[in-house]
């Protein structure tokens, strides 16, 4: 066992890794550059279909999954959202961004000032960004702002071979902004439902006149209500970055980041009666909220930098890494209905007070060998690494009044009702992580034949700091691998089968007499699909088959307070098909699974298991262009099979005009104004409701 103790400060492990792996560039390949307007004459594949350079416009295919393989040639699913969609969609959130990604079922947990809820393939997925895990514990930090992306990679399917322990059903990849060799930059300003105000600038390009030194500015400030009363997401973030390049083979980027935002907690946690069934008085409207204005607050800020340092030994071998440390804190006061709860006649109910200090801080690094090689009638591209996790979260002025909130009229809320004298806090135990790993992955090409394969090994150890007696620890070693094949036919045809591993520690103990330690989750998948990109790439077509078991799932248990561990077993298909004609650009995805618990046979709650989306635009002229979605998310289940949550169809909308230098659109999401449930906890319990509608008018204009 490796011990993974840190006895340096954060800056001196900084210092040293540059120091050990020179410079790099890793996120450079990941860079697109924006024209001033569409191009429509050519076309370049950066997902799992076509995309036009509406969407994406990359000099380069983007590095998925640790290697520079374009997505079409991997015989693995992965999915990239590009900046362009990303505006034309209105996406404000990473959530918003993959409500059109196939496999991804996003806003499960309806609109949420707080996370960006998104399962892959039926499970939680890791989130990311550059590579680097950023997720640990929960309600402890700001959750990514989307402007400052340039893409959003989705790897369906366990990724432990390339990222460690992680989720079985994929992980979700924000790829940052990051400087750009030539001078361009923009500035933003917003205005819409729910007095929206947002100001936003990006500069970037050369720093010296040799070129050298470049640079990059990325800024935002938001002042917004919400459509809970009383719910504010306001917020800023500020974003520069530097990239040093001393040699045509060497380069070094550091990014800086500062967020903070501040508001409410938009989740109120409404009982089933009132919101999926009618209760006393008939329906609570989504707008309520249960807590004390002026009291309630969830306020949550972010410090961080991430060196990237690349450089090219010779013309087959280089050196990437990438290192970030991270320091994040919230402070959360909150109300919400006592679960279960049920309006009494005249619609009282009791509420549950709540308090929280969270703070996290992290550490992770990644750094690799790369190669591209020919050996005989082969072509080689090798990665050898090693990675490492090293986090720490705590919690302190932690309480939870179970029903001490004071009681409630959810029908005609009347506040002043505070109860915070009941409030006795307390420290929570911290809790650690701390994972090494080393993986070797090879992407072989013969002919036409592709064989992708990797394996690795992990020493983990999440431990959790108990105020008193014995830590909790569990220590544990892994091995996972993942292989595919490819046959690339010349006709644009790719079947594939793929076969991947993954496992995550859990940390916990199962609520029992005898306090077992819970054991892992593993779990394995396999994969049949096909890729398709015609002779004129206008039309892009993949479909995957995937089979998923899952070992060791945690979920509620019988026993008070306590969990269980059984298992899942997941089954389905994706589709998706991007065509191109001319002026008019259309993307189609469908996902269909079946989802279940393998001891009770339920299905797996919190998860649509079939969704449809259509995405079309349209330009007219050099100026126009006219967007339409339509999302079709199928129902899902609480924890134990009920409640049934029903189906709902929702529309999007857009409408840009560009003159000179000025970029004008407005977007509308739920341009109905549905009014709709996306979960309810259990049968009898709280349930939340999802985003209705927003319209946004945008100026941008561009230098």
């Amino acid at each position: 066992m490796i011990r993974m103790k840190t006895h340096k400060t954060h800056l001196s492990q900084l210092i040293a890794l540059t120091s050990l792996f020179g410079a790099s560039a890793y996120a450079l390949a990941q860079q697109q550059t924006q024209e001033e307007a569409p191009s429509l004459e050519t076309l370049e594949v950066v997902s799992d279909a076509i995309s036009t350079p509406s969407y994406s416009d990359l000099e380069k295919e983007p590095k998925v999954g640790k290697m520079d393989v374009p997505v079409e040639e991997q015989p693995y699913s992965v999915s990239v959202v590009d900046r362009s969609f990303i505006e034309d969609s209105g996406a404000k959130t990473i959530q918003d961004a993959l409500l059109y990604t196939p496999g991804v079922y996003a806003g499960g947990f309806g609109f949420d000032t707080r996370i960006d809820s998104a399962k892959v393939r039926g499970v939680d997925a890791g989130r990311y960004l550059d590579g680097l895990r950023q997720i640990y514990g929960s309600y402890n930090t700001v959750r990514t702002n989307v402007y400052a992306l340039e893409s959003i990679e989705v790897l369906k399917g366990p990724s432990s071979m390339l990222y460690g322990q992680g989720d079985l059903g994929g992980i979700i990849n924000s790829v940052s902004k990051l400087p750009k060799e030539e001078s361009e930059g923009e500035i933003w300003a917003q205005y819409g439902t729910f007095n929206r105000k947002q100001l936003a600038v990006d500069v970037t390009g050369p720093a010296t006149e040799n070129g050298e030194l470049l640079y990059r500015l990325v800024a935002l400030g938001r002042d917004s209500d919400t459509q809970v009363d009383y719910v504010e997401d306001d917020g800023y973030q500020i974003s520069p970055s530097l990239t040093w390049r001393p040699s045509d083979s060497t380069s070094v980027s550091l990014l800086l980041n500062r967020q903070e935002n501040k508001g409410q907690v938009s989740a109120q946690f409404l009982p089933q009666a009132g919101t999926l069934d009618p209760g006393s008085q008939g329906y609570i409207g989504s707008e309520r909220f249960v807590g004390e204005p002026g009291w309630d607050r969830y306020d949550r800020e972010k410090t961080e930098a991430t060196l990237f340092l690349d450089h090219q030994l010779n013309e087959s071998w280089g050196v990437s890494a990438t290192a970030r440390y991270t320091r994040s804190s919230t402070e959360n006061r909150e109300h919400w209905v006592r679960i279960p709860s049920v309006p009494d006649a005249n619609g009282e109910v009791a509420r549950t007070i709540y308090t929280a200090d969270a703070e996290t801080r992290i550490f992770n690094f990644d750094a690799r060998l790369e190669g591209d090689i020919d050996f005989g009638i082969t072509r080689h591209q090798i990665i050898v690494g090693a990675d490492r996790q090293d986090a720490r979260w705590e919690q302190s002025n932690y309480f939870y009044g179970y029903g001490l909130g004071g009681t409630f009229d959810v029908y005609d809320p009347q506040y002043g009702n505070l109860n915070d004298s009941v409030i006795t806090p307390s420290d929570r135990p911290d809790n650690e992580i701390e994972q090494f790993g080393l993986y070797v992955a090879d992407h072989i090409e013969i002919g036409p034949v592709v064989v992708s394969a990797g394996l690795r090994h992990d020493w983990a150890e999440n431990r959790r700091l108990n105020l008193t007696g014995a830590d909790t620890v569990s220590d544990e070693e892994a091995t996972t691998g993942r292989a595919g094949v490819m046959y690339r036919f010349d006709n644009g045809l790719s079947p594939y089968i793929s076969y991947a591993e993954a496992f995550s520690m859990n940390l916990g103990t199962d609520g029992t007499a005898s306090a077992n330690t819970l054991k892992p989750t593993t779990g394995e998948q396999q994969e049949a699909g096909i890729k398709y990109v015609s002779p004129d790439r206008s039309l892009g077509v993949t479909a995957a088959y995937f089979d998923i078991e899952q070992k060791n799932r945690v979920s509620d248990g019988s026993t008070p307070g306590g969990v269980e561990q059984t298992g899942g077993v997941i089954h389905g298909w994706e589709l998706q098909v991007n065509k191109r004609w001319q002026q008019f650009e259309t993307q189609l995805a469908y996902t269909d699974m079946n989802a279940k618990d393998d001891v009770s046979g339920n299905r797996l709650p919190f998860v649509a298991e079939r969704q449809a989306s259509w995405w079309n635009q349209l330009y007219l002229g050099s100026n126009w262009r006219f967007g339409a979605g339509v999302r079709y998310v199928g129902d899902n289940v609480g924890s134990g099979g009920a409640p049934r949550v029903p189906s709902v169809t929702l529309y999007d909308a857009m409408i840009g005009y560009m003159w000179r230098n000025w970029d004008f659109s407005v977007d509308a999401k739920n341009l109905a104004d549905e009014e709709y449930i996306t979960w309810c906890r259990y049968e009898g319990g709280d349930c939340g409701y999802g985003e209705r509608r927003t319209v946004n008018a945008n100026a941008r204009y561009r230098f």
